[in-house]
């Protein structure tokens, strides 16, 4: 897939902080987490679906493949998929499509600004054309004045491959197709003026250097970094709201402030992972869950001390805690820790005055490394 340096998924961002790019230069991107691995599948079997012709079924067995992570689409995965199919397809109907472009790579910027498109088309009357973009998350995105329908629409208009398209388009329409959330579908209607607006808003913005912290900071590379964005969260937190409006105040800034700290925390684990030192902070393994060694062995066990009948909890074997409630209860005498195994999830970020041990940063990598494969 190619890039550019202002796309489309990131456009909200440069006109919101023109600068971000600048002060993004030298920070590594952090590994796409498994949502975003997951999504970019997704995406690839409607891509698949649309340009050859298939239902989501006769594409099972597909594996994706990302920076050395693969993900197979399997039948648990079937369901999203035709909740998306069926979507776009009914859509296509209402707005008289005669004619697709999937996946198009088009610029309003020749090397600078513009993106791939998830489904390009034109109705037959050739007075519409529909942009629509799946996401594969669970938060809703409005389709109302979106920043990257606004690139891929300018991008069409401005390149020269598709820029025949809008010889006669009375009407843009932006959609945005989600299966995971409420309603699926939701549109929004435009018109070449408003296009003609954004364009000169996006220029103005891809002139610029200016930084300016708020919402659209999310997924920034630079914002555990931002000494701006530090400065931003200081000012509009309070430390012990004294009336209604201030705890009002707090509140309004509550989601971006969680937001900050998520981002400045994952930037602290993958740089401890890589071996960096960070005074006050280390990488643990995650608190443990215990399971049974052998289930059958501890089965024999507890039926040598006539437990037996007591030991299951339709339709699998008491937990180990609830195995030890059990045996205090009928006060019998058996030692179940040999039978019992703790094991953790995986690693997280940690305090230094943690009880847990450190995990040596050799290990993390090899989780990290499990993950990928």
């Amino acid at each position: 897939m190619r890039h550019l340096r202002y796309g489309g998924s990131s456009a909200k961002r440069t006109i919101g902080c023109p600068g971000w790019l600048k002060k993004s230069k030298n920070i590594p991107r952090r590994p796409a987490g498994q949502a975003a691995i997951d999504g970019s599948m997704h995406h690839a079997i409607m891509e698949m679906c649309q340009r050859d012709l298939t239902m989501p079924e006769d594409n099972l067995g597909f594996v994706y493949k990302e920076n050395g992570v693969k993900r197979e689409f399997t039948e648990d995965d079937l369901d999203l998929s035709y909740i998306a199919y069926n979507a776009i397809n009914q859509l296509l109907d209402e707005l008289d499509i005669d004619e697709m472009m999937i996946e198009p790579f088009v610029q309003m910027v020749a090397g600078q600004a513009g993106g791939s498109i998830d489904l390009l088309g034109l109705s037959e009357d050739r007075k519409t054309l529909l942009i629509a973009d799946y996401k594969f998350g669970t938060i809703k995105v409005s389709p109302t004045e979106n920043e990257q329908g606004g690139v891929y629409g300018v991008s069409v208009m401005r390149d020269k491959t598709t820029a025949n398209f809008f010889n006669d388009v009375e009407k843009v329409v932006f959609a945005i197709v989600q299966p995971k959330v409420k309603g699926v579908v939701s549109t929004w209607e435009t018109d070449v003026k408003w296009l003609l607006d954004f364009e000169q808003k996006f220029l103005a913005a891809m002139a610029s250097d200016d930084i300016n912290p708020g919402s659209h900071c999310k997924w920034c590379p630079a914002e555990p970094y931002c000494e701006e964005k530090r400065l931003n969260i200081v000012a509009s937190s309070l430390l012990g709201a004294r009336d209604k409006d201030d705890l009002q105040s707090a509140a309004n800034v509550l989601v971006e402030v969680e937001d900050w700290l998520k981002s400045v925390k994952e930037e602290l684990y993958l740089q401890l992972s890589r071996g960096a030192a960070l005074q006050g902070w280390k990488i643990v393994d995650k608190r443990a869950t215990r399971k049974w060694v052998d289930e059958i062995a501890v089965a024999d066990a507890l039926e040598a001390v006539k437990l037996d009948a007591l030991m299951y909890k339709e339709p699998t074997l008491l937990t180990p805690p609830q195995m030890e409630k059990l045996v205090k209860k009928n006060k019998v005498e058996i030692d179940l820790d040999e039978f019992i195994m703790s094991t953790s999830s995986g690693t997280t970020l940690a305090l230094a005055d943690d009880s847990r041990d450190a995990v040596i940063v050799s290990d993390v990598q090899g989780h990290l490394a499990d993950m990928m494969e």
